[in-house]
């Protein structure tokens, strides 16, 4: 699928309006959230495609085992926690996204991209099932 159309449908679904508001409720304004939202979606798009880094991507570690262990800490059990440490690296490579895109700061990154990365898990999963 062209990423620019699945950008565009995911900020026209109902999870892309999900996500929308949760970033306008932290403070951003509809426009932002959109721009960052379709980077976000970018990024995930490349991230299902990319083969040439492997599965992970080239920096997995740290977000994965990040998500890993909090995931058995609250006694998610090991696949879930695998699960979970797979969304936690594409968080990851969301926030340097729209870091890099949107000139913010890495911590304002990853707070966008934590609420914003499960939004755009949830519509690939349907788009891609």
């Amino acid at each position: 699928m062209d990423m620019q159309q699945l950008v565009s449908e995911f900020l026209s679904s109902e999870h892309g309006a999900q996500a929308t508001q949760a970033l306008t409720n932290q403070g951003f304004s509809q426009e932002d959230s959109q721009q960052m939202l379709g980077a976000g979606a970018e990024t995930a798009h490349a991230h299902a495609e990319e083969q040439n880094a492997g599965l992970l991507g080239n920096h997995p570690g740290k977000s994965f085992f990040a998500a890993f262990a909090a995931g058995l800490v609250r006694g998610d059990g090991f696949l879930k926690s695998m699960e979970e440490g797979g969304e936690g690296i594409l968080t990851g490579r969301v926030a340097e996204s729209i870091a890099a895109r949107m000139g913010l700061d890495p911590a304002t990154a990853s707070t966008v991209a934590a609420a914003a990365t499960p939004y755009v898990v949830a519509f690939l999963r349907e788009k891609l099932a």
